[in-house]
């Protein structure tokens, strides 16, 4: 399997909404992910991904479940966060073949 290919915009404002979701939360994170933890036997590992560490479907999946969100009003936070993340024709591929080029 070859070397995964990351969209460093993407993923950087991915990291900077879950960092936003996260400190939202006043402090109570940590018991909860371990009450999360208990529950299905899963940590989350929330630090690794407000660290611009790529995500998975699944993960993101569970993040937003315990951060209380939908998947579609998590990536209108991403997209807000970096307006190049927004479809646009002028722009369609550009960040894709940059991230191809940096493989």
């Amino acid at each position: 399997m070859g070397k995964q290919v990351k969209i460093e915009e993407l993923t950087t404002a991915i990291s900077n909404v879950i960092k936003k979701l996260y400190k939202d939360r006043n402090g109570v994170i940590l018991s909860e992910n371990n009450e999360y933890f208990i529950e299905f036997g899963k940590n989350l590992g929330l630090e690794r991904y407000i660290s611009n560490h790529n995500v998975t479907c699944s993960k993101l999946f569970a993040i937003c479940d315990f951060l209380e969100i939908s998947l579609s009003d998590f990536f209108k936070l991403v997209e807000n966060e970096d307006e190049r993340l927004k479809f646009s024709k002028e722009a369609k591929g550009k960040l894709v073949r940059k991230a191809y080029k940096q493989q």
